[in-house]
């Protein structure tokens, strides 16, 4: 199944992860999001199992603002294909939640506060990084100056491999304008975070005025 998408995507690779798909993310020609996902033995066999995987993502693309779905699929021994696209029927998933965390949900409403020229946006588009994409947790942009832009993820409670994972793919996307905020409680070797990437350690809570200095 492809998925071209636009917002919403990190909702829509998670849900694919949990339900144990393949998901391979690339950029599309449009600037829009493209999802390739299958189930980890779909060259050898099709499985129900598989299909009904797969169909919990339809309910998820009612939540984007525009997408289109192409899928094979076998239907009473036939081989068809299904096509959806922006506007049609879908029976939506429950919304999706705005923040991952209480950590992140805190530090925009304290940023909003603080720093009432900058505005907060959460997920913003993803950054290429070599034959994939990495997805930052906030863009922070001055409401008057478009041009000072920064994009900020919080490495926070998450596994030690998966943090690695993450940094890899930020040093690969060679991202200037990265604010980095790391829980103290995170041992990352210098060598490992991306070049030029500022960083402003916290524990329990992301310091928002620490974050607003850092903008100047």
């Amino acid at each position: 199944m492809t998925l071209d998408v636009e917002g919403h995507a990190r909702t829509l690779i998670r849900t694919a992860k949990l339900r144990g798909l393949i998901c391979t993310v690339s950029r599309g020609a449009a600037g829009d999001t493209v999802l390739e996902v299958s189930g980890p033995l779909a060259l050898f066999r099709r499985t129900i199992l598989y299909g009904r995987a797969l169909g919990a993502l339809v309910p998820q693309l009612a939540w984007c603002p525009r997408f289109r779905l192409r899928a094979a699929c076998l239907l009473e021994e036939r081989l068809v294909n299904l096509s959806l696209g922006t506007g049609d029927p879908i029976l939506p998933a429950d919304p999706p939640r705005h923040y991952d965390s209480q950590l992140e949900e805190r530090f925009a409403r304290e940023f909003r506060k603080l720093a009432p020229d900058w505005d907060v946006f959460r997920e913003p588009e993803p950054v290429v990084a070599g034959n994939g994409l990495v997805f930052p947790d906030f863009a922070l942009q001055h409401r008057y100056d478009s041009s000072r832009r920064w994009l900020l993820e919080i490495v926070g409670y998450w596994t030690p491999d998966y943090v690695r994972r993450k940094l890899a793919r930020y040093r690969e996307a060679q991202v200037t304008n990265l604010i980095l905020c790391i829980d103290e409680a995170r041992a990352c070797d210098e060598e490992r975070l991306p070049a030029g990437a500022v960083v402003v350690k916290f524990r329990r809570r992301v310091d928002a005025g620490a974050v607003r200095r850092v903008l100047g």
